[in-house]
């Protein structure tokens, strides 16, 4: 129900930040294990919302399952009362909140800011901004920058250029992830009033609009050292790139076949999750030895 294997995303995410912040002299033990429960409780929410209001919809009822999309079946095949659903959504949400709150009043206005785009996000998630061809944005957004935002405001009292770069690296992949996860549900999305980008662009265009995005993640990485914003050594985000590739080639050739599609998803969420441990490497290796 809650998703629990692309929870490793924020599991790695959050910990990218924190070292960031660690490499500039800020780090507070209690104040990153309670930024790190309010965060992954957040994602636990927002999976669950969606899996909430995919079956309300009746999308999760026409969907095909596969490893890696289709929602999950547990409200479908009355495993999980949509009632129980709705209370395990809504309490994760609370902790999350709760835990933003306590860093609102410590902190100030920033954090939360964040956390109302958030919350806010996770809720209409399903019901508004996927149909409305945004929820791909809205996805990358707070799987992007706004964490990296909040972890490094709350560790460092400040806002820097360099934890909204990386951020934004980060929440494109996770914007990849997604984006191509949508195009074996294309159909069952598109019957069910979900106008998401695919169901927009149609497949065939969709696969080069994949390319770009995947692409101008790559490049944020080369401008941030360009600009001398990260680190030299987060170049090694770079090694990711063949999967990346790989994942494109799989998408060209199998955008109408999600069976044969399904090393393509699975290579872009290694070529996510790879990256983002590749930059904590980079962090931390910068912060002992460079």
């Amino acid at each position: 129900m809650i998703r629990a294997p692309f929870l490793s995303l924020v599991i790695i995410f959050a910990p990218v930040t924190l070292a960031m912040a660690w490499n500039r002299s800020y780090f507070n033990p209690l104040d990153a294990v309670l930024t790190f429960i309010g965060v992954l409780c957040l994602h636990v929410s927002a999976n669950t919302f969606n899996n909430y209001f995919d079956y309300k919809s009746g999308i999760d009822i026409v969907t095909t399952p596969t490893p890696f999309s289709g929602g999950s079946k547990v409200l479908a095949n009355k495993e999980l009362k949509p009632e129980s659903a709705l209370k395990l959504a809504s309490g994760f949400l609370a902790i999350g909140l709760v835990i933003g709150i306590y860093f609102s009043f410590m902190y100030g206005w920033v954090i939360m800011t964040l956390l109302l785009i958030s919350a806010i996000s996770i809720y209409f998630y399903s019901t508004k901004l996927a149909s409305w061809g945004i929820g791909e944005f809205f996805v990358g957004l707070n799987f992007g920058p706004l964490i990296s935002m909040g972890v490094y405001y709350v560790q460092a009292r400040t806002i820097s250029l360099e934890p909204v770069l990386i951020g934004t690296v980060l929440g494109i992949f996770t914007a990849g992830v997604l984006y191509i996860n949508e195009f074996p549900d294309y159909d069952a999305d598109k019957s069910k009033g979900r106008y998401h980008i695919i169901v927009r662009l149609g497949k065939e265009r969709a696969t080069k609009g994949f390319k770009v995005l995947i692409l101008s993640a790559y490049i944020l990485i080369i401008l941030g050292v360009i600009t001398q914003i990260t680190p030299f050594i987060t170049l090694i985000g770079l090694a990711t790139s063949p999967l990346a590739i790989k994942a494109s080639k799989i998408l060209d050739k199998n955008y109408n076949s999600p069976m044969a599609l399904i090393p393509g998803m699975a290579s872009t969420i290694m070529c996510t999750l790879l990256t983002g441990m590749m930059l904590l490497i980079a962090y931390l290796i910068n912060g002992f030895f460079l």
